[in-house]
């Protein structure tokens, strides 16, 4: 808590001796990235609890009114209790038995077959929720507390925090049922489905059946959802500040409380069993075909806003007047700026990373119609956090967590590519995070394997050495050979979880033993 104090203090000298009269060439900047994304008319309705975009915008909500619908979108993912949805590790399971089809009957998986609720199975699909008890959510962080945590030897660790959680959290991918089923009847959990996709598709291309490889393609439902969040444990939430003791109660940020829950994880190697805390979460839901993709972040998290600022046309107003120069409206948080002063004239102006975005100095405020959207949906209107060990509904805990911007497009109406990046998920490279065109890379090979090395990867990297992603349209290049007209890479509806597709059977040249025709699909 020393941390947030220090850095809201550390907030408030670098705006008084930033102090200028007319914009600067980074104010100047933020007009590509703060763009309103809500139409003027967007109007959200809760009827017996469900919210949606009313109006006549309501038929083009995620792409009409993004940042509402974003809001709808996490309400609705908190009413329908995402932390029981399917996670990724029980769709791609590391020892999967093929799909039973009308030629293949035993020692398969049967997605028409009821659930035995006591017995989840081990080597098939299995939708979390359907279980009693619910199986539990692993606890693999991506570093293990010891005691004492590093900083990357204190190179990034003041100028990038979020990069430093990022490397120790623990993130979790939920995908409710009707993606859940989707990847299931599809064939899409193995590395023989995936790539009996792409060698269909190439079959039917070198026949001259056109129709059958487009009728090949990955396209889930509308009503895919997803949702990644990203838990940090208790112990380097205590190291870094970010919460403090709290007596006879558990440590948390006592004016701005995290998302707690317990997690004894599910035996895995690496496990790492306690308390743990949601910092950030970037979700998506397949309204439009490239999806409709959201960041939240928890309003403490330092650098929050860095680099390309928090923009929000729904949920929280803000003052626009917050930085000398510069009115930027009520929608939008720009980063932290200050001038250099070691010149004596043309001063440039330097992003000032790493601080945090105290509602204090930014003016947020919780709108009239999303107070009134999350009152009518239960969500967050607890007093006081009914158990820390679990997630709720109600916890008052989920209204400390912001907008940080939504993206539908890869490329504005104007010819500017649209990105997004959390602090945490996009730790190291937020200023050129785009979620549109990394996920867009998701593909396989006609082996089952990612048809694109590196997620998202580009061959730049940033001044602290951690490369930059992707940014604007795809390149045709990564999918097809455009001269012998053939698929190298099949996308998978931007889809990253096939990542961790295995093999049915392993052969011995490090591919699975043989590979369908043509995929399996069972209705």
């Amino acid at each position: 808590m020393q941390r947030w104090i220090l850095a809201a203090a550390t907030l408030m000298l670098a705006h008084g001796t930033a102090a200028q009269a007319e914009p600067n060439s980074l104010q100047k900047m933020m007009l590509f990235r703060s763009m309103v994304q809500d139409d003027p008319a967007c109007m959200v309705d809760v009827v017996e609890g469900l919210a949606f975009v009313a109006g006549d915008l309501g038929t083009s909500a995620a792409s009409s009114c993004p940042d509402a619908f974003a809001w709808v979108q996490f309400g609705t993912a908190i009413q329908e209790e995402f932390w029981d949805w399917a996670i990724d590790p029980t769709v791609w399971r590391s020892d999967p038995l093929p799909l039973c089809t009308p030629s293949v009957t035993g020692d398969c998986c049967d997605p028409n077959a009821a659930p035995d609720p006591a017995n989840p199975s081990t080597q098939c699909p299995i939708f979390r929720a359907d279980y009693d008890p619910v199986p539990p959510l692993p606890a693999v962080p991506n570093g293990t507390p010891s005691g004492f945590v590093t900083d990357h030897r204190g190179i990034v660790n003041q100028s990038d925090p979020g990069r430093l959680l990022r490397d120790l959290e623990l993130e979790l991918v939920f995908r409710n049922r009707p993606m859940f089923d989707y990847l299931y009847r599809h064939d899409l959990y193995s590395k023989e489905g995936l790539g009996a996709r792409n060698r269909a598709q190439n079959a039917a291309i070198s026949t001259g059946d056109i129709g059958a490889a487009q009728r090949l393609q990955v396209r889930l439902p509308v009503d895919a959802v997803m949702v990644k969040a990203d838990f940090v444990h208790q112990e380097i939430m205590l190291d870094q500040g970010l919460i403090e003791l709290i007596p006879d109660g558990v440590p948390n940020n006592p004016a701005y409380p995290y998302l707690t829950v317990m997690l004894d994880g599910d035996g895995s190697d690496g496990t790492v069993p306690g308390m743990y805390y949601m910092v950030a979460m970037t979700n998506a839901s397949k309204d439009i075909p490239i999806w409709h993709w959201y960041a939240m972040e928890h309003v403490t998290n330092l650098g929050r806003c860095d680099y390309i600022g928090c923009n929000d046309s729904f949920g929280y107003a803000v003052d626009g007047t917050t930085q000398a120069g510069a009115n930027f409206g009520t929608t939008f948080i720009p980063p932290h700026i200050v001038l250099n002063d070691d010149k004596t004239s043309s001063n440039d102006p330097l992003f000032e990373a790493g601080l945090a975005y105290d509602p204090a100095q930014t003016g947020e405020v919780i709108t009239p119609e999303l107070a009134l959207m999350l009152d009518a949906m239960g969500v967050g209107t607890a007093a006081v956090d009914p158990d820390p060990n679990l997630i709720s509904i109600d916890d008052p805990a989920w209204r400390n967590y912001r907008l940080k911007g939504t993206q539908t497009t890869f490329t504005h109406a104007t010819g500017v590519p649209s990105g997004m990046g959390a602090t945490v998920t996009e730790g190291g490279f937020v200023n050129s995070a785009s979620c549109t065109t990394c996920h867009s890379q998701a593909s396989v090979d006609q082996y089952g394997n990612a048809g694109l090395q590196g997620v998202g990867a580009t061959w730049r990297p940033n001044l602290q050495g951690y490369g930059q992603v992707a940014m604007g349209a795809p390149d045709g290049d990564w999918f097809y050979n455009f001269g012998g007209t053939q698929v190298t890479a099949t996308q998978i509806d931007f889809i990253w979880g096939i990542l961790l597709a295995s093999c049915q059977e392993n052969g011995t040249d490090g591919h699975c033993a043989s590979y369908p025709d043509a995929p399996t699909i069972v209705d």
